[in-house]
C-alpha cells in the first residue's frame, strides 16, 4: 500500500484548508485529512502532554513512509515529526513554518504570549478573540480575499471549542516547541519550505532555514501567510511537484 500524504491544518484551521486547496490535483499517494489535537468537533480533552510528546503521538500515528503537509502551526508540527522520526516520515512540505525558536529567551517570552492568548479565549471566548487574531499583521493579505471565503473561514474557526483550543495554545504554541533546525539538517534533502512571498515574516524564517541547512524554498508570489487559502491553485500545483521530488528521493 502507497504511504499517504498527511494534511496539516494550522491553529484554529479546518482539513477543508487542504480537502478545498487539493480537489482536482493529481497526486501519485492517497491523501489523509487530519484534526490537529485540539481542534474539529470531537478534540480530546486537554491532556499533560509536551510539544514533543503531541508530536509523537502524530508521528505514531502516521503510517511508514507518510509525506506531511502542513500549514503555519501544521508547518512546525510536520518539521517537527519529520526532524524527530526520520525513520516513519518521509519528508515534509512546510507552508509559513518554524522550526523552533533556538534562543531559551525568547521562548520564553513567546510561551507568556501563548499563556495570554490562551486565557483570554478561556475568558472571553472565541469571537472576541478571533476579531484580534484575524487583525494581526500576518494576516493583512488575506483582507483582499472575496467576503465569502473569509465568511467561511470565520465559521470554521468558531467551530471549535474554545477550553480545546486554549489547551492547544499552550500545547502546541511556539513557546511550548524545542528547536528542531539541528536535526532537520540530516534530512535536508526531504524538507520543502514554502512561503508566500508578501509573508516578510515566515520569508524571513523560511529564506535563513535554507540558507543555513541547504533546503528547498518555493516562492509563492502574490500570497501572504496563507498561501493554500490565498492562491490555492499555486500551492496545489507545489504540492503535486513536491510530492513527486521527495517520493522519488525516496526511491518510490
Amino acid at each position: 500500500m502507497t504511504p499517504p500524504l498527511v494534511t496539516l491544518h494550522g491553529f484554529l484551521g479546518a482539513p477543508s484548508l487542504w480537502a478545498a486547496c487539493l480537489t482536482g490535483v493529481a497526486l501519485p499517494v492517497p491523501v489523509e485529512h487530519r484534526w490537529l489535537p485540539g481542534h474539529g468537533p470531537d478534540p480530546q480533552g486537554p491532556r499533560s502532554l509536551s510539544f514533543r510528546q503531541l508530536v509523537d503521538e502524530l508521528a505514531a500515528s502516521c503510517p511508514p513512509g507518510s509525506l506531511l503537509l502542513g500549514y503555519s502551526l501544521g508547518a512546525r508540527l510536520a518539521l517537527a515529526a519529520l526532524a524527530w522520526h526520520p525513520g516513519r516520515i518521509a519528508g515534509a512540505i512546510a507552508v509559513g513554518g518554524h522550526p523552533g525558536l533556538e534562543s531559551p529567551t525568547e521562548r520564553d517570552e513567546r510561551a507568556r504570549w501563548d499563556e495570554e492568548q490562551a486565557a483570554q479565549i478561556e475568558r472571553e471566548g472565541l469571537r472576541p478573540f478571533l476579531e484580534r487574531w484575524e487583525s494581526l499583521p500576518l494576516f493583512a493579505t488575506q483582507r483582499r480575499l472575496p467576503a465569502s471565503a473569509l465568511d467561511a473561514q470565520r465559521a470554521a474557526r468558531l467551530a471549535h471549542r474554545p477550553a480545546a483550543v486554549a489547551w492547544a495554545m499552550r500545547a502546541l504554541g511556539l513557546g511550548s516547541m524545542p528547536p528542531c533546525a539541528g536535526e532537520l539538517a540530516a534530512v535536508r534533502d526531504r524538507v520543502t519550505l514554502v512561503t508566500g512571498r508578501l509573508d516578510q515574516k515566515f520569508h524571513t524564517v523560511a529564506a535563513e532555514l535554507s540558507r543555513r541547512l541547504l533546503v528547498k524554498h518555493v516562492i509563492v508570489e502574490g500570497a501572504g501567510h496563507n498561501v493554500p487559502l490565498e492562491e490555492p491553485g499555486t500551492m496545489g500545483e507545489v504540492v503535486r511537484l513536491e510530492v513527486e521530488r521527495l517520493r522519488q528521493g525516496r526511491g518510490a
